[in-house]
């Protein structure tokens, strides 16, 4: 019997897929892990799960110990942030504090005085517009 070999294609037609030849290659690579493992498994199954087992515990354990470190760490340098933060709002308040005092051109209870009279003259102000508001007759709105 012979073929024709320029006719034999190794790659499928195109729209032709091998998912059979992917499930085969599967199936074979399972066969051969599984046989691997029986032949060279240095102790019994259950042994080797008993170490496996106390590897991960042991693993879980460091684990658990490196996230406790970690959250200590961070709430450490929360904690600094917070002092830092402090710290900053009250040198700037002392600094405020002394800007204004070598500034200030008039003492503190004449700085009040001032500043409770242009409160005083705002209100009325205020109030004065609030009666011409409510004296004068208002022209109807324009709806457009």
């Amino acid at each position: 019997m012979r073929t024709n070999i320029e006719d034999f294609d190794l790659e499928p037609a195109e729209g032709e897929e091998s998912q059979g030849g992917v499930l085969s290659l599967a199936l074979v690579a399972l066969a051969i892990g599984a046989g691997a493992a029986l032949l060279l498994a240095p102790a019994e199954g259950s042994r080797t799960r008993a170490v496996v087992g106390e590897r991960l515990r042991d693993i879980r354990g460091e684990a658990e110990g490196a996230l406790s470190r970690v959250q200590r760490e961070l709430g450490r340098r929360e904690a600094r942030r917070r002092r830092e933060r402090r710290s900053s709002a009250l040198l700037g308040l002392a600094v405020g504090a002394g800007v204004a005092a070598l500034l200030t051109p008039v003492s503190g209870p004449e700085t009040r005085q001032k500043l409770s009279a242009a409160l005083r003259r705002g209100k009325e102000q205020a109030d004065e517009a609030v009666e011409r508001v409510v004296r004068e007759p208002q022209p109807d709105p324009v709806i457009s």
